[in-house]
């Protein structure tokens, strides 16, 4: 299952927002907190709306997203008291933090007909429309009501050590938009793929955190150590959806029921396989969530130089960390199992395209393993002749997850007599070890003609991904409907309809089901996984009548496959309490009409999908 493999988020503009903070120059920060005592109360009601414009006449409104957040913060011990009346013995000072989010997303509620934009038109059609969804689906997606984030911080007395217990982020990392170390936390990219800032698509984890203020050491300063240790609370790298979910990745479930197989080019027997994935799921791997099996530990060790130079070294060993380009997950074949004979009393009761079809049993699961990660980050000011923050970040990740086509990790296919067919199962599963980086930098900088009475902050980055290994060529990730295995056969059904055909099966939940034709003797899908991946990024934003108008621009070159994703948005403060933002985002392909499966999904995965978008914050 590679290319759910790959999922960034993206946090452009806040980064941008402190580097202005930093430099003196960001517009004011809203300052209406309600406060009783100790107690802080702040909060805000967001409405989001979007369309997505595949061309410049036609559009489909996908979003119209109202969101609540209430933050609760309590000092509730301080000098060794708590709520000011008991005295507390080992602790100097502790606080309550609690954020909560309710959301309802309208959208849900409209059951349009029309289909949800794939990668693809075959995408399209096969990932369906969001009336397809059963009104449980769609309630799930359209609500949201949870805490987020409720943790404890406490310092100890007369000891440089000091605690976070609780559900919480963790962030890690000198990047933007698309992660290398900043992987504690899952991503939901359910909600609006990786457009959203990180703190809003992060899923915290029930984790303690421990942190020891060493000071100097040395010709070292601010000089800490960083333990992080999750005892249960394993979540997988990213929590994604599949068409027609409008947030989702841009083709159908892989693993779905009702798929269609043609045996052969040449023979029109069809063939449908039953995922039987033993308990495991995209967002459940094959161990109990306990401290056994699913514990997870993370160190880091933070210094600045005598010179300026601040760095950190980092490592994690936990479960399913999707690294730069790479995927948090695959799925293992263990068995899978053909008809002996294929006549009236081996098929199935349904037909597709007016023929029999015939079951196919897929034992499987999905593998979310443990894997060691190596991080380096570092950042320097350099005042002197740049004027510029320079920022590197790497990772070296042993054991990640792929999908591949090498025989030797290929099982046997039998039949129901258990004997074997001389057929191999169409993927594998192997780990490689990826070696993901940036370099970057971040600067101030005056464009009198764009903005005569402030500078421009201006940040770019430098990514890569390599994979180790030979046989590349063999390691694939996941392709939408419109390539490899997905055909359409030279004659006979199907022919003329570009492969796609209906399930005709009256009384089952197939009926009615649209699916195009698979080649059951294709190896593997036509997203071949290279061996070095690239990506460059650049954004700038300023600041116009006194803070209260805030452009924002971001560009996403990837110069492997040739894609581009450049965005805009404007902020309006109408007040220190609403927020008024206009925002738009085009994807784009270079030089070809072809299929384009981006790692960074920064253009080549939704070509189809540029959008425009209002929304609406009042801060309390």
């Amino acid at each position: 299952m590679g290319n759910s493999r790959r999922f960034v988020g993206a946090r452009w503009a806040g980064t941008v927002l402190v580097g202005l903070v930093a430099l003196g120059v960001a517009p004011p920060l809203v300052s209406a907190t309600i406060r009783y005592g100790s107690v802080q109360l702040s909060g805000n009601l967001e409405t989001q709306n979007l369309i997505r414009h595949p061309e410049y006449d036609k559009y489909q409104f996908v979003q119209n997203r109202n969101t609540f957040r209430l933050r609760f913060d309590w000092d509730w011990l301080q000098n060794r008291r708590f709520l000011d009346k008991f005295d507390v013995p080992f602790i100097e000072r502790s606080k309550l933090f609690l954020l909560y989010r309710g959301v309802y997303d309208g959208f849900y509620d409209l059951k349009l007909g029309d289909n949800q934009m794939g990668q693809t038109h075959e995408d399209d059609v096969i990932g369906g429309r969001i009336s397809d969804l059963t009104h449980d689906s769609r309630t799930a997606l359209k609500y949201e009501n949870r805490l987020r984030e409720a943790y404890i911080d406490l310092k100890l007395k007369d000891a440089p050590i000091s605690f976070r217990l609780g559900r919480q982020q963790i962030i890690w990392g000198e990047s933007d938009q698309f992660r290398i170390m900043d992987i504690w936390n899952p991503l939901d990219i359910t909600w609006h793929f990786q457009q959203e800032s990180w703190d809003n698509i992060r899923i915290p984890e029930w984790v303690g955190k421990m942190l020891w203020d060493i000071g100097e050491v040395g010709p070292f300063s601010n000089t800490f150590a960083e333990v992080v240790y999750n005892p249960f609370d394993y979540q997988p790298g990213i929590k994604a959806g599949f068409l027609p979910q409008p947030w989702a990745l841009p083709f159908p479930n892989p693993l779905r029921e009702g798929q269609v197989q043609q045996a052969n080019e040449f023979a029109a027997i069809y063939l449908s396989p039953t995922f039987n994935l033993q308990g495991t799921s995209l967002r459940k791997g094959d161990f109990k969530r306990n401290p056994e099996e699913a514990s997870e530990v993370g160190v880091r060790t933070h210094a600045v130089t005598s010179f300026g130079l601040e760095f950190a070294l980092n490592y994690i060993y936990g479960r399913g960390r999707g690294v730069g380009a790479s995927s948090p997950f695959a799925v293992k074949i263990d068995r899978l199992v053909v008809p002996a004979t294929f006549g009236s009393t081996t098929a199935l009761g349904g037909k597709f395209l007016g023929k029999p079809v015939y079951p196919v049993q897929v034992d499987a699961r999905v593998i979310h393993p443990y894997m060691h990660i190596f991080g380096l980050t570092a950042n320097i000011s350099e005042e002197d002749f740049l004027q510029t923050v320079l920022r590197c970040e790497m990772a070296y990740v042993m054991g990640e997850p792929h999908q591949t086509i090498e025989e030797e990790f290929l099982v046997d296919v039998i039949d129901t007599d258990g004997y074997p067919t001389g057929q191999k199962a169409p993927l594998g599963f192997t780990k490689r070890d990826v070696w993901a980086g940036m370099i970057g930098f971040d600067r101030p900088t005056w464009i009198r003609w764009l903005n005569s009475k402030t500078t421009w902050f201006l940040t770019g980055q430098f990514f890569w991904n390599y994979t180790t290994g030979g046989n590349i060529d063999k390691l694939v990730g996941n392709a939408g409907a419109g390539e490899g295995p997905y055909f359409t056969p030279a004659s006979g059904p199907g022919s003329t309809t570009g492969g796609i055909g209906v399930w005709n099966w009256p009384g089952n939940p197939l009926h009615g089901r649209v699916e195009r034709l698979q080649l059951a003797t294709f190896l593997g899908n036509d997203d071949n996984i290279r061996q070095w991946e690239h990506l460059i990024t650049f954004a700038g934003t300023s600041f116009y009548r006194g803070g209260t108008v805030v452009p924002f621009f971001a560009d996403a070159w990837d110069p492997v496959n040739g894609n581009n994703e450049f965005l805009w948005n404007l902020d309006y403060y109408y007040s220190n309490d609403l927020i008024l933002s206009l925002q738009q985002k085009f994807f784009m392909t270079y030089g070809s009409n072809a299929v384009s499966n981006d790692p960074w999904y920064a253009g080549g995965r939704f070509t189809r999908r540029d959008e425009t978008g209002v929304k609406i914050t009042y801060q309390f």
